[in-house]
């Protein structure tokens, strides 16, 4: 028998986004379930990760494979199930630049010049 569990309603500060994108780290792409200005989930065996381990990895499109399309954000892990597969990623320190970058991305506004990610 099937069992289907819905998600909890989770009280957050900011609402997640799916999008289509990958999390690129040591040269392993995962995709990413969902995206928010506070961290993100992705589809990962547990043992690819470790709870409360620190990483810098780099987000990118999935059809898009152009460096300059390509944002990288320092990250902890915050949960993993070992059911479900997910891993979920809280952002850490991230900068006044990637904090920009990553909320124009999730909100569709245009990135300025400037910058040459995403």
């Amino acid at each position: 028998m099937t069992t289907i569990r819905k998600r909890e309603k989770e009280n957050r500060r900011d609402r997640r986004q799916e999008k289509n994108l990958l999390l690129e780290y040591q040269k392993n792409e995962f995709d990413i379930n969902d995206i928010s200005l506070g961290g993100l989930s992705i589809s990962a065996e547990a043992a690819a990760f470790s709870e409360l381990q620190e990483i810098e990895a780099t987000i990118k499109h999935r059809d898009n494979l152009i460096d300059m399309n390509k944002i990288t954000l320092p990250m902890i892990v915050k949960r993993i199930n070992s059911e479900t597969n997910e891993t979920a990623f809280q952002f850490q320190a991230l900068n006044d630049e990637q904090f920009s970058i990553l909320e124009a991305y999730l909100t569709g506004r245009a990135i300025s010049k400037k910058s040459p990610i995403i």
